[in-house]
């Protein structure tokens, strides 16, 4: 089962919260927010590392491989 998460879902919190008495009160978010809630920005397309060149020395020294 999902829920869905919507700025009209806070509004009915803080109402309920209100009739029933308690003390808080939520900020609503905006559904921007309640989608990315940590802000940060992914880009839309990645562009691919270019394959690692190999010298013949080991890129990895300190591994134990």
């Amino acid at each position: 089962m999902t829920i869905e998460i919507t700025p009209e879902t806070y509004i009915k919190m803080n109402e309920e919260f209100e009739r029933e008495g308690t003390p808080i009160h939520i900020i609503v978010a905006t559904q921007e927010q309640i989608d990315n809630p940590t802000g940060v920005k992914l880009p839309e397309t990645f562009t691919p590392q270019p394959p690692m060149t190999v010298d013949g020395s080991d890129p990895w020294p300190h591994s134990n491989n």
